[in-house]
């Protein structure tokens, strides 16, 4: 079961047994499912495992979110080669963390260029933003009038960062789905 990579304001994961109430009566019916905030994914994963759909469209206003997605379905091994790598070298001690943080920080700043990268660079540049988001402050994403990344490191002990497996479950249940950058509009 594919579950959220990323943690997003606004997250619907605990509301999903609210929101399940509330879903049509004859959505067994429905042929079409549309998310146009796609955030974490939560709902999404919870809808693509409870339901059939003949076509499932997602989107989101923020390209670098749209980007992970798009890169978890078509590219998933490069993505994770690049985050163990990341996740390898992230320091074992709390004080040397900060550093490594604001390192991946400045690489992923480095370039904002999306549409010029090849598929190699936005795999390490997802791998980098999941990296980033399980270490940053509360899991945040913020730019500055730049286009920077700036938020500070956090102080976790531990950071979760998701799995390979996790990830390869998000592969799947990407495949088929429709990922769009746009409005909700």
């Amino acid at each position: 079961m594919a579950k959220p990579f990323l943690k997003w304001a606004g997250g619907k994961r605990q509301l999903i047994s609210e929101i399940e109430k509330r879903l049509p009566s004859n959505i067994e019916e429905i042929e079409t499912y549309v998310e146009p905030f796609i955030g974490g994914g939560a709902l999404l994963f919870h809808m693509l495992e409870n339901y059939e759909f003949e076509q499932v469209y997602i989107s989101d206003i923020n390209p670098e979110l749209v980007l992970c997605y798009k890169q978890l379905q078509t590219s998933v091994k490069d993505v994770i080669k690049s985050l163990e790598k990341l996740v390898a070298n992230f320091p074992s001690i709390t004080g040397e963390r900060s550093d490594y943080f604001y390192e991946v920080r400045e690489l992923w700043n480095s370039n904002l260029d999306i549409e010029s990268m090849s598929n190699k660079q936005k795999s390490e540049r997802v791998a980098q933003m999941i990296f980033l988001n399980k270490t940053c402050f509360n899991g945040l994403f913020r730019l500055n009038r730049s286009g920077k990344f700036n938020v500070p490191t956090g102080r976790y002990k531990n950071p979760s960062f998701p799995s390979s497996d996790s990830l390869m479950e998000v592969h799947v249940a990407l495949q088929g789905v429709k990922i769009h950058h746009a409005s909700y509009e």
